[in-house]
């Protein structure tokens, strides 16, 4: 095969089987620098062939892929609070991990030119592979940019699990994107860079896909790119982003390509394998002692550690309760929690009339880990929501209580039932009623995410009016949804445009909606009988620069009992969302089974308070004297202090081992519990309860003793 280089610089076949030459024009012969530059650079390619594409498409995800960086780095990162070595650190660290996620992308590309190249047919094929690839890599590295950039800008986080989650429910996520961005421009540019690079890269291509090249040249170049990815594999993880007491340098630092895979495959990881962990007995009593107090009868022989009939000194008052999640309503939108932009004046006014717990944590960052942490009192297990997992239908629950006490259950939120797995945990742990988007007949205003806010509380307005003219009690959950991107929500409610899209806007809206819905509520005849709880669901956003960012995690919740009982009280009892059930069961009395990890924030000690969270694959648990500890994925832990005005961490240097062991224990336990399907009452023989003991966690140990309330058939 012979290879003639002529004025246009294209490489043509003009005779089989023979050697390769080089030729130059005499009207192209380098007649300065810049021609022996380009006489080196067909040299090049006649030695590399068809591997100088391969080499393009790495220079061209590297350059993607590093812009993307900088764009990050030079929006979020506070210089103020980043050193130069540390910037120096983040581009070492996001190189290496751009490289090995870059050579992993053209493997495919290397082992075909290394071992599927010779005969025509072949040659063929490889032409047809390379122009897909060509077309798909032009199209998906850019695409991938910029939906990394609108996935940081919500989230300040590389591509995580939250990411492989939302793929599930592509109407309401991509709704939401296309309401919350200019779509239109963005795909527009990603199609013009697209087509730009396709043309030039297959222009290129064509002049060296044929370019023969000797076996051990090509099994040269093989092999040093496997040794390449062997040593960057072997000495980087997701551990290499932690380098930074600063969050947002890390997570800059990272790549979102490897960590969307890391967090897809590792999201039903076992907690052995990656966390540090005592002996199981151990375990169990550390758990019993921060749980069960002296008043508590614990049940031996119950296969649950912590399974106990609690006693509450007040006589059994079966109020109605109805529980309000308001989505993303975290402390620092609340005027009486110390924010002064007026964006609360309904809550604000209605904290007067009830109990308000001013020092509440969310357990994590998502609505479903807000439902599992107040339904369940289950601390939050990495790395999704119990709603989702397929441990599911048979966990212990507020429903579960109420229904012994002959309760009605019903849940309404304005979305699809199928987000997150909603509907089918609802119904499968004690509700007996599911309400959403597809029950409101005609809805006033509606998002990607669903019916407003509006006309949520209306449609809760006749469900308790309904269920008040039965006999039973009802507790009812109600979630809310309109304080979410796009931020939208119906004209004329607020002094503020409706078209201006933001938090605050849609902050404000939401508090309307509330204090509308109380408005109309003190005129029926249920609200003298029922006790309710208002609180968020979770803070607005994970913001800011910290490993755990605190400020995001910190809710208001309030609780108003019937009859104006309690009314301006205020409770600064550290606390998190798995203490809202036992706090609820503490106003209602009498006595009741539990298996619940949470505690009655207004019976127990203020010292004694603790809020146990969840950050991606990081656990924590706060004690009331602000020492907080982390549980990181790679076995080791890490001690702060928080400063209670800015909400910053300061790491700590010297050892709390007692701290590290019940940290370790309530988040061992829980996810032992969970996967050993026994988060339910359930007592059994010594003997059974010994053969348990050496049962794996996935294996279904006491089905037979399983109750049918609301399960599904």
């Amino acid at each position: 095969m012979t290879f003639q280089i002529n004025p246009t610089n294209e490489l043509r076949e003009i005779c089989p089987n023979s050697k390769v030459v080089v030729m130059t024009a005499d009207n192209n012969k380098p007649q300065s620098g810049e021609g022996l530059i380009k006489k080196l650079t067909y040299s090049w390619s006649l030695w590399l062939g068809q591997y100088r594409i391969t080499l393009e498409f790495i220079a061209m995800v590297l350059v993607l892929f590093t812009l993307l960086r900088v764009i990050l780095v030079f929006t979020y990162v506070d210089w103020n609070s980043v050193a130069t070595h540390e910037l120096i650190q983040l581009s070492i660290i996001g190189l290496r991990f751009d490289l090995l996620v870059t050579f992993l992308y053209v493997m495919p590309q290397i082992i075909r030119h290394t071992f599927f190249y010779k005969t025509p047919s072949v040659s063929r094929l490889n032409r047809t592979f390379l122009h897909f690839e060509i077309l798909f890599t032009v199209l998906f590295i850019p695409f991938l940019c910029v939906a990394e950039f609108l996935f940081f800008d919500e989230f300040q986080s590389r591509l995580n699990y939250i990411a492989f989650e939302y793929l599930v429910y592509p109407h309401e996520v991509f709704g939401n994107i296309w309401e919350s961005y200019p779509i239109v421009l963005l795909f527009f540019g990603i199609f013009i860079t697209a087509g730009s690079l396709f043309v030039i890269i297959r222009k290129r291509a064509q002049n060296v896909v044929d370019i023969p090249i000797p076996k051990s040249r090509r099994y040269g170049i093989f092999f040093m790119v496997v040794f390449t990815i062997s040593i960057l594999w072997s000495t980087i993880s997701m551990s290499s982003t932690k380098y930074s007491q600063n969050r947002i340098v890390n997570q800059c630092s990272g790549n979102g390509l490897y960590s969307f895979v890391f967090y897809a495959w590792s999201c039903g990881f076992d907690y052995d394998e990656f966390y540090l962990t005592i002996d199981r007995e151990e375990a169990n009593q550390r758990v019993q002692q921060r749980i069960i107090t002296s008043n508590d009868h614990r049940h031996e022989f119950s296969l649950n550690p912590v399974d106990r009939t609690v006693t509450v000194h007040r006589i059994q008052r079966d109020w109605n309760v109805v529980v309000i999640l308001e989505e993303s309503l975290g402390s620092d939108f609340v005027g009486i929690l110390g924010d002064d932009r007026g964006l609360t004046p309904f809550f604000d006014k209605l904290s007067a009339e009830g109990i308000l717990f001013d020092n509440f944590y969310a357990t994590g960052n998502r609505t479903a880990r807000a439902l599992e942490a107040v339904l369940t009192s289950m601390p939050p297990i990495p790395t999704e929501s119990i709603l989702k997992r397929d441990h599911s239908d048979n966990v212990y629950t507020l429903a579960h209580v109420l229904a012994a006490r002959g309760y009605n259950r019903v849940f309404i939120e304005g979305g699809h039932g199928i987000f997150d797995g909603m509907r089918s945990f609802m119904m499968s742990n004690g509700f007996e009623r599911f309400i959403e988007l597809k029950d409101y007949e005609a809805p006033t205003f509606t998002t990607a995410w669903g019916a407003c806010d509006e006309d949520i509380f209306n449609r809760s307005l006749i469900e308790c009016d309904d269920l008040s003219k039965r006999n039973n009690p009802f507790f009812m959950v109600v979630l809310t949804n309109s304080n979410h991107q796009p931020f939208t929500y119906p004209s004329g409610r607020i002094d503020l445009p409706s078209e201006a899209k933001n938090r605050t806007h849609a902050v404000k809206y939401s508090d309307w909606a509330l204090g509308n819905f109380f408005q109309k509520a003190k005129l029926h005849e249920f609200y003298k009988n029922t006790l309710f709880v208002v609180m968020g669901d979770h803070g607005a956003r994970v913001y800011g620069s910290q490993l755990f960012p605190m400020k995001s995690y910190r809710i208001p919740v309030l609780m108003i009992l019937p009859s104006g009982n309690g009314g301006g009280i205020r409770c600064s009892t550290l606390a998190s969302s798995l203490d809202i059930t036992p706090t609820i069961m503490g106003q209602l009395g009498g006595t009741y089974r539990s298996v619940f990890f949470g505690r009655d924030a207004l019976s127990i000690a203020p010292s004694s308070g603790y809020a146990l969270m969840q950050h991606n694959h990081d656990l924590a648990l706060l004690q009331s004297n602000q020492q907080m500890l982390v549980l990181s994925s790679q076995k080791k832990y890490e001690l702060f202090r928080l400063d209670t005005e800015t909400y910053s961490l300061t790491q700590q240097q010297e050892r709390n081992t007692r701290l590290r062991r019940d940290a370790i224990s309530f988040f061992q336990s829980a996810h032992h519990l969970y996967y050993q399907e026994r988060w339910f009452p359930a007592e059994t023989s010594v003997s059974e309860q010994s053969h348990e003991i050496h049962h794996t966690h996935n294996i279904p140990i006491w089905q037979h003793n399983k109750p049918t309330t609301g399960r599904k058939f």
